[in-house]
């Protein structure tokens, strides 16, 4: 899976020209293959996608050819901070893999950058801010689903159709490689079958980042965000989903929540003005529920696959998920 100095160096001089370039592995990225680049016209990144034949979840194949797309349009219409494309090859003429180049942006990952605390309540504060423009883009014929150029699924009509089609995909996906057996995950999409119409509350298509997590997110020491990342399982959909992620990562602490907020109402954004209490309702927390599983059950396929080797992790989020399944189902009360 992965690829060594000389090819990487070998793609950069394809698409920036010889040189003097220094390449080295870069971030601790586990899916992508990752190279910071130096040399006289400044630094980038270089991002190589794994070969097809790697597992991987439904939407992550390919995925990497809607970056240029999705960026393009923060570019144009927000001040999200997202590195341009200045270099793309989805051809397969070079290498059986995709690969793009950006810009090295100065700046740690959240995750790393051991912040004070008040540095670090700047930084969710700024990323709720960039957030609120994400989800403040539309998608022009309300369509639903993962929409790129990596066509992972027909888009949708509406959210509950798309979100039905992604929950059966990757139910599908834990059963090919051999977590699941068929009625258990039958057993689970039933469970949201019988109740899509909690999911009918959004008719808006909007941008979702699809990771919100502290990896993806670069910052300098006083909090200052100098970068969002990784775009490439952007949806279009449900802001609910969205924000699920950004809970299950620890994200949704009150300085990302308030800045959230001011930015909906900056940007007249007022259906997601009171998304909070929209979430907090039965209905709401229902959708939370589902879209909690769907974020715990990617790990059993990524678990499976050779970026983590580990079965017995892969039947823990299993087991785990099961647990929430079986209480909702004694109970009736969502919970996760």
């Amino acid at each position: 899976m992965s690829m060594d100095i000389g090819q990487a160096q070998a793609l950069v001089e394809a698409r920036l020209g010889s040189g003097s370039w220094r390449v080295a592995p870069f971030g601790a990225g586990r899916f992508s293959d990752v190279f910071a680049i130096e040399g006289g016209s400044g630094r980038y990144v270089l991002r190589v996608a794994p070969p097809d034949r790697v597992r991987q979840l439904f939407y992550e194949y390919r995925m990497m050819r809607q970056e240029p797309a999705v960026h393009a349009r923060l570019l144009a219409e927000t001040s999200v901070p997202v590195p341009p494309i200045v270099a793309h090859d989805f051809s397969r003429e070079r290498i059986d893999r995709d690969y793009l180049l950006m810009p090295r942006f100065d700046g740690e990952p959240l995750s790393r950058a051991g912040l004070s605390a008040a540095a670090r309540a700047r930084a969710l504060r700024e990323w709720g801010g960039y957030v609120a423009q994400i989800h403040g883009l539309t998608d022009p014929e309300n369509r639903f689903g993962y929409l790129g150029e990596h066509r992972c699924m027909a888009p949708q009509r509406t959210w509950a159709e798309a979100f039905a089609v992604m929950y059966r995909n990757e139910l599908d996906d834990i059963v090919a490689c051999g977590v699941y057996d068929e009625p258990t995950a039958d057993a689970a999409m039933q469970l949201l079958n019988d109740r899509l119409d909690a999911f009918g509350h959004c008719d808006t298509s909007r941008l979702l980042h699809g990771d919100l997590w502290v990896t993806n997110l670069l910052v300098e020491p006083d909090g200052c965000v100098t970068g969002v990342l990784d775009f490439d399982r952007a949806c279009w959909g449900d802001v609910e989903w969205d924000l699920a992620i950004a809970e299950y990562c620890g994200v949704t602490q009150p300085p990302f929540w308030e800045a959230y907020a001011e930015g909906c109402q900056r940007l007249h954004l007022t259906d997601l003005e009171a998304v909070r209490e929209r979430i907090a309702t039965p209905e709401g927390q229902l959708r939370r529920m589902f879209y909690l599983l769907y974020e715990h059950q990617k790990y059993i396929v990524i678990s499976m696959s050779v970026r983590r080797s580990d079965p017995a992790g892969a039947r823990r989020y299993a087991a785990e998920c099961s647990a929430v399944l079986d209480r909702f189902r004694r109970t009736g009360r969502p919970g996760f």
